[in-house]
């Protein structure tokens, strides 16, 4: 799983640096299945998407709170077989 977390000024406010910690707390086999990323804005957030937004597999997720995040990685991970 490719994940990309956007760290531009807006997104950087609401707290997007917090979703790597989440990465982080993860076991090491569901670690190793995630490729973690920094990018810069994606430009979306001005539009109907709220910061902070993310990137996963060429989709993109907006308004994502650690809590928030934490599911939707567990979740893809669990749909794709990889936790």
């Amino acid at each position: 799983m490719k994940i990309e977390i956007c760290v531009g000024t807006t997104c950087h406010l609401m707290g997007s640096s917090m979703l790597l910690e989440i990465i982080n707390d993860l076991p090491e086999d569901v670690k190793n299945s995630i490729n973690v990323k920094y990018s810069g804005c994606f430009d979306l957030c001005y539009g109907d998407m709220k910061p902070p937004i993310v990137k996963i597999d060429e989709k993109f997720y907006d308004n994502m709170a650690p809590e928030k995040f934490k599911e939707v990685v567990l979740n893809l991970l669990k749909e794709n077989g990889d936790e």
